[in-house]
């Protein structure tokens, strides 16, 4: 029964982490480890745990690539726990998709920051992403899991 509702808490820890993101520069560990905890609660409440073992795989696998990104300092930790919590909603069919999802996200977002940052940007900017030359991945890993959990 609560297993249901899952989604649309999975939608508001990625509108959160977007907007924190933007705000702060940081993700914090209680919002990108909740969606492991929301993935629990789905897991113990399947009559079939097996079923979702697939899930699971796709989600160590983000997880693995992530943290090789992260090695060579491509994306922050917070962006890898989040994008690992996200790949576990994500249907193993759809994960393609839902990776040109990402894609597009990633490119559109940081043009469009880019632009912003140039625009209207300085220093002196209460949002983090308009004071530093950053991209925050939570957009488009946000984008993404939206997109999977209620489009695909």
């Amino acid at each position: 029964m609560i297993a249901q509702y899952v989604p649309v808490a999975m939608a508001a820890i990625l509108i959160a982490a977007m907007v924190l993101e933007v705000r702060t520069g940081r993700l914090p560990n209680w919002l990108t480890l909740t969606p492991f905890a929301l993935f629990a609660v789905v897991l113990f409440s399947a009559g079939d745990i097996w079923a979702l073992m697939p899930q699971v795989y796709l989600g160590v696998g983000v997880f693995v690539a992530g943290l090789l990104l992260f090695a060579i300092a491509g994306i922050g930790a917070g962006a890898v726990k989040l994008m690992s919590g996200v790949a576990l909603f994500v249907p193993v069919s759809e994960a393609f998709y839902t990776l040109m999802v990402f894609m597009t996200a990633f490119f559109v977002s940081a043009f469009v920051i880019v632009q912003l940052r140039k625009y209207a940007g300085s220093e002196q900017s209460k949002w983090y992403v308009m004071a530093h030359a950053v991209l925050p991945m939570s957009i488009p890993i946000g984008i993404a899991g939206l997109v999977s959990l209620f489009s695909l």
